[in-house]
Parts: structure tokens; sequence; C-alpha cells
């Protein structure tokens, strides 16, 4: 009983990290997005990525507008640390050519952190996306890829409820 104690206090929890969130983060480092990346670094949680979600974090924390609010070395740093703490995991299962995921999301761009989250089992899509991800949840705000299911929060929601 003591072993199975010891092992529940240190499982961690199993995330992907939208890349909203990780701008959030690295912009701000008041409010939820930061404390989800402090959490990351910690190792209470694990990040899981691919190559193509790295490369939508690369592109979006080097973007012009996200440059006005960071230096570029403030912004490499972020990327360093989501490159650094993230589990990077092989997309075995894609739904980027799935009719009904396309409907539903509306920005292809945000597929690949679903094939993420499915590949990874993760059990929790952290996101500040309201016009695509978190649109799709439903009232438990939950969502079902096959036989996957997972949460798609925001990082307050997670932190409040889960931690």
């Amino acid at each position: 009983m003591e072993r199975n104690r010891k092992k529940a206090q240190k499982a961690r929890f199993r995330v992907v990290i939208d890349t909203s969130v990780l701008i959030a983060g690295a912009i701000s480092t008041k409010g939820y997005a930061f404390d989800l990346l402090k959490l990351l670094v910690k190792g209470d949680i694990i990040n899981y990525a691919s190559s193509r979600t790295f490369l939508e974090y690369k592109a979006k924390i080097q973007s012009k507008k996200v440059l006005k609010h960071l230096s570029v070395d403030e912004a490499m740093k972020y990327l360093e640390i989501m490159l650094s703490f993230s589990k990077k995991i092989s997309i075995k299962k894609s739904f980027q050519r799935s009719k009904r995921i396309k409907e539903l999301v509306k920005d292809e761009k945000d597929i690949p952190f679903l094939d993420v989250v499915y590949n990874a089992k993760a059990e929790f899509l952290i996101t500040y996306d309201k016009k695509h991800l978190l649109k799709i949840r439903d009232k438990s705000r939950r969502f079902k890829l096959n036989s996957h299911e997972f949460y798609i929060l925001t990082p307050k929601e997670f932190i409040k409820e889960f931690l």
C-alpha cells in the first residue's frame, strides 16, 4: 500500500501545451500560463510535442507580433524551455486528413496538437484558443478522438482543478 501511495505521488500529468499558452507565459510572468511553464520546468507535468508542434512553437515565438513584447534572446529562452522540458514523440496516427476533425477545428494548424494528444495518450490539451480548440470540447470540457478521451482546458482551469 505504501508503494502505491508513493507511485501516485510521483505520477505526473501528461499534457500538450498549445502555442497560445507558451506565448502568454513568455510575454507575462504574471498569470496561469507562466505558472504552467514553471510546473513544466519543475517536472510536475510532462509536456508532449512532435516535430510539427515544435516548428509551430518556433514560428510563433519568433513572430513580429511576439517580438514586440520580448527580445529575441528572451523568446529563444522560452523556446529552449519547450525543447528541453518536453518529451518528443512520433506521430503514428494523424488526423490531418480527417474531414470531421477539419470541420470541427476549422484551423488546420491546430490539428498537429490533437495528433500529439492522441499519440501520447495525454490527459490534457492546455490552450487559450477560444476560436477553435476550446469550442470543440463538450460540457464536461472533454473531447474524444477515436477511443482516446481527454480534457481541453485553459491554464487556469487546469491549475485550479487538477493541482
